[in-house]
């Protein structure tokens, strides 16, 4: 055991690797050996991976999962080598992706350990299922056949209770979200219709028990070094158990992942704030954050959708052009925009006239008229 959790040098954790792995977990936070997370976190990288990346590690897999049913009939040096090197290529895609991104693989060690099944001392024994070769050649099997599946399939359930189920919730906290994931459950068609469409589905298993082993331990807090606290110790099998612990888990700690509705990017929902943007750095403005952008845009909104605000801009349209088509001076334009802003904001600021009547946008309209506002104005006379 040489794997130190970051912060804590007195605890050591065993190594990692894509058959087992270790999480620590402290209330909503996970700590792994090489970074602490919040629940919910690893779910929201999954679904922000990037399309490229998802479409081949499934790609992959479902080759994998093909050749393993239809190309392994004969247990020889060349069907074994194209297995392990199979295996291989998925492997180093996988390691940049969650969840085994978190932990800290050694990937030489496991090309080096996949590379032992090219051997015939490996494969000539794989005709003995009693033996350990068979029960090694299953698991490598089992878990590369279905790990960018259920990637996929994961994600995309996940994004359908986001975006039609949580989205829908009054409050966003452990109670509503739970009512939300039963909705989805007792209504939605996805999972029937990805059964019908994805190929070797079931080697996902995405409906059956998660594969892990629990325990407990004590470690340093990483907030008080002076004290131990009590945290769960979790042994992973594979990748889906883990999305499906750690979606639940922030399920569980009112947090979810929503879809930022200006970048499009999920992001992690903090306490029951209902924000619909994230605070990342928006795409179209990289020294603003969608967060920024999205308030500026509700406020131009609420703005424009605002009566006062829109009897001044149809206003400042009409004599704009009048001035386009030479029937006032840019001076006289100037002037006109300037008495227009005045009223709307006086209008906007719950002021009242010369006669003690609040100004309404009714008010602006009357002002705003061409004849009265080319008298007050004294502008060429009323037209």
């Amino acid at each position: 055991m040489n794997n130190t959790i970051p912060n804590n040098p007195n605890y050591d954790m065993p190594d990692d690797s894509f058959f087992r792995f270790y999480f620590l977990i402290h209330k909503n936070r996970i700590f792994t050996t090489k970074c602490s997370l919040k629940v919910g976190e690893i779910t929201t990288d999954l679904l922000n991976m990037k399309p490229d990346d998802m479409k081949k590690i499934f790609d992959l897999t479902i080759d994998f999962a093909r050749f393993t049913d239809n190309g392994m009939a004969v247990k020889n040096e060349h069907t074994m080598t194209e297995f392990v090197n199979r295996i291989i290529e998925i492997e180093e895609m996988a390691i940049t992706l969650p969840p085994y991104c978190y932990v800290n693989i050694d990937l030489q060690k496991e090309k080096q350990r996949a590379e032992r099944m090219k051997s015939s001392d490996f494969y000539g024994k794989l005709y003995d299922v009693t033996s350990e070769e068979y029960l090694e050649y299953e698991r490598y099997k089992k878990l590369f056949s279905g790990y960018g599946i259920g990637l996929y399939i994961m994600s995309c359930c996940i994004a359908e209770i986001s975006d039609m189920y949580f989205s829908q919730v009054k409050k966003r906290d452990e109670d509503n979200y739970t009512a939300a994931w039963w909705a989805f459950n007792e209504y939605s068609t996805l999972s029937h219709n990805l059964r019908a469409t994805v190929p070797y589905y079931d080697k996902a298993n995405i409906n059956k028990t998660m594969d892990v082993n629990l325990g407990v331990s004590g470690m340093i807090d990483p907030n008080d070094k002076e004290k131990l606290i009590m945290v769960e110790t979790y042994e992973f099998h594979n990748a889906q158990s883990v999305i499906q612990y750690d979606f639940f888990k922030a399920v569980q700690y009112g947090k979810a992942p929503f879809r930022c509705h200006n970048c499009g990017r999920f992001f992690l929902s903090t306490d029951s704030y209902k924000t619909f943007y994230c605070n990342e750095k928006s795409p179209e403005n990289s020294n603003r954050t969608c967060r920024q952008i999205g308030a500026k845009n509700k406020h131009k909104e609420k703005a424009e959708n605002d009566p006062i605000v829109q009897t001044y801009n149809k206003a400042r349209n009409k004599y704009y052009q009048q001035k386009f088509r030479g029937n006032i001076s840019d001076e006289e334009y100037d002037k006109i925009l300037h008495y227009l802003e005045t009223m709307r904001d006086m209008a906007i600021r719950g002021k009242c006239d010369a006669n003690s009547d609040l100004i309404t946008y009714k008010t602006l309209e009357q002002l705003f008229e061409k004849n009265s506002l080319y008298k007050t104005l004294n502008i060429g006379g009323a037209k």
